[in-house]
């Protein structure tokens, strides 16, 4: 049965993008040029109808504020895109299109054990990091461009999915790095709390880790990475496995050390090489990732 169901929901995801295609292309042909302000995969074709409530070509993005960012959050967290829900005080049927520009009045939950570092960080009314690593793993589940964006093709494909009852294809996990001395990372997953914790090695104090929240935006499996270090010298490593980066250049991955725990990368997390397999498998695009400032005494 579950083989069964899983099957259709793979069809199901698949109908909803080859839709896309065909409707985009009836719509509207628009060549791709080198340069483009955003990515058609978010651009608004011409002749596409709008959305109640909201102009069909605008776009959200980090900084972005107001009730259509409150609305994302809704669609985000009803399709298991982030680890709270919320409760709607006078439920409503499917049979009126979405209203982008008006949530239903209701509350927010936070599920249980979601960690405080997270919570707040939160606000529903703000198109955070949070927003964009929801809607770049919505994006990578349903063939979308991931780029964090919501355009008028995202938000289309959010009501798809809600009509189809389509949720997200993993749980939500969460990567914390805590730069206390010893330094570690931990995997928490929404309904199992943290599923995996290693020893790890971030910057050192020339070329810190960036402490925040950030959305995973690229993987590789293994690559060279190269760069000026610290010193001033410029360094070259060949074949470095599992490498997902959330910041700029700065990246989660495997590296062979003595010992962990301690600051002396470049400013990327290192980890050991089995540790950074099992993190590589648990994560993906859109996972976030918290890195606490470098403190000595504690996580502040």
């Amino acid at each position: 049965m579950r083989g069964h169901r899983s099957f259709l929901v793979g069809l199901a995801r698949t109908f909803i993008v080859s839709a896309w295609a065909a409707l985009l292309s009836i719509w509207a042909y628009e060549p791709c040029c080198e340069g483009a302000s955003l990515n058609l995969m978010n651009e608004a074709q011409p002749g596409m109808p709008g959305f109640a409530g909201i102009s069909e070509s605008s776009v959200w993005t980090l900084g972005d504020r107001g009730e259509p960012i409150l609305v994302l959050h809704v669609v985000l967290a009803e399709l298991g895109y982030l680890p709270c829900s919320y409760h709607v005080a006078v439920p409503t049927d499917r049979l009126y299109p979405q209203d982008w520009a008006r949530a239903p009045i209701g509350y927010w939950t936070w599920n249980s054990g979601v960690p405080s570092e997270l919570a707040r960080r939160w606000d529903p009314d703000r198109y955070t990091e949070i927003t964009k690593g929801a809607v770049m793993r919505f994006e990578a589940d349903h063939g979308l461009r991931v780029d964090g964006y919501t355009g008028p093709r995202v938000r289309r494909t959010l009501e798809l999915a809600l009509a189809l009852h389509l949720t997200a294809t993993q749980p939500y996990r969460l990567v914390m790095v805590d730069q206390s001395i010893p330094q570690q990372l931990r995997v928490w997953e929404d309904g199992r709390g943290v599923i995996f914790q290693t020893v790890c090695s971030t910057g050192v104090s020339a070329a810190p880790t960036q402490p925040g929240a950030h959305a995973i935006f690229l993987r590789s499996r293994e690559q060279t990475m190269q760069g000026i270090g610290p010193s001033g010298h410029p360094y070259r490593v060949e074949h470095v496995p599992y490498v997902s980066f959330f910041y700029g250049e700065q990246a989660i991955h495997g590296f062979p050390r003595r010992t962990y725990g301690q600051p002396q990368s470049a400013g990327c997390v290192e980890l050991p090489i089995q540790a950074a397999k099992r993190v590589w498998d648990l994560t993906n695009y859109g996972t976030l990732v918290l890195i606490s400032p470098l403190t000595l005494s504690g996580t502040q």
